[in-house]
């Protein structure tokens, strides 16, 4: 779908995204070992301990330990309450309040797109349920309750998905191929493989399309058809559209936030180490680094620790 003058500079150059997100690599993989490093994990710790010292402007709020629920695949925000697709189901928590477990039965839930009317999700079937290994694109009606298949089951595992009302986006996890949807899941176009990390579809405009890549940040136009480059101030891995813009978070943790399409670029916080995962309601912001979902209600600048010990992602 790209060409040559479609790259961005060289200072973006793919062994350096491969280093930048070697903590994430298995997001795009198959599920596999949950086994952290307990000397990763304690330097990670640290760092965001030091980072986190100065969240003067950050309300302080209770810390809570993470259930069983294995890698954390994708956040969503609604309000202040977030949602997680992880290996062990579909789960919520509100602030301050223990991690709810809302799917049933629990499955393991890699894209995930939607909101409380109809959630999207894909993944694999848990070992309560008899469904094809790769689920393909699955719905929710009653709050992410009970699923059921909507298209591609047995053929597609989406590990990235997006939806702004029936146009749907879901990046095939074996193919690597993106796959758009006007009609809210029931049919696809192919769109090739423009070799993309992340993506987010602008909620008043989804012909609009901004994405990650190994060669820098890209921006549709065309709903996904074609890709140019961003010139961005750091090498960007995750992105989240607040109500005023889009939020990113780079592959060093710094979150960036634009208001005016990509076209300059203002400084945040900082998360203090790579990110797994970000998603942004309004101002608010949510973002997993190594075991922790740590959150943010003042538009990125600081954040506190939300959820302790959410296991490797």
């Amino acid at each position: 779908m790209m060409n040559d003058n479609t790259r961005v500079t060289a200072r973006y150059r793919s062994s350096q995204f491969a280093i930048a997100l070697v903590a994430l690599v298995t997001l795009l993989g198959a599920c596999s070992s949950t086994e952290s490093s307990t000397e990763s994990s304690t330097e990670l710790s640290t760092e965001l301990s030091t980072e986190s010292s100065t969240e003067s402007s950050a309300a302080a709020s209770r810390v809570v330990q993470a259930p069983d629920w294995g890698h954390i695949h994708n956040l969503s925000l609604v309000g202040d309450v977030v949602y997680l697709g992880t290996h062990n189901g579909f789960w919520k928590q509100e602030v301050d309040q223990e991690p709810i477990l809302v799917s049933q039965p629990a499955f393991d839930v890699m894209g995930l797109a939607g909101s409380l009317d109809r959630w999207l999700a894909s993944g694999h079937p848990g070992p309560d349920t008899d469904a094809p290994s790769n689920l393909g694109l699955i719905e929710s009606v009653d709050g992410g309750v009970t699923w059921q298949s909507v298209s591609l089951s047995g053929e597609v595992d989406f590990h990235r998905a997006e939806a702004v009302g029936d146009f749907v986006l879901g990046l095939a996890a074996h193919s690597g191929s993106l796959l758009r949807s006007t009609d809210g899941g029931g049919t696809w176009s192919d769109l090739g493989v423009p070799s993309i990390f992340d993506f987010a579809i602008n909620p008043a405009n989804p012909d609009l399309i901004f994405a990650t890549s190994e060669n820098g940040t890209l921006r549709s136009e065309d709903g996904g058809e074609t890709f140019a480059p961003v010139t961005t101030p750091e090498l960007l891995a995750f992105l989240a559209w607040g109500d005023q813009g889009l939020y990113a978070a780079s592959t060093e943790g710094q979150i960036l936030f634009t208001k005016d399409l990509g076209a300059n670029w203002d400084l945040r916080g900082s998360l203090g180490a790579a990110p797994g995962a970000l998603a942004a309601d309004a101002g608010n912001l949510v973002a997993v680094v190594d075991d922790s979902i740590w959150g943010s209600t003042d538009e990125g600048l600081t954040f506190v620790k939300r959820i302790a010990g959410s296991g490797q992602h």
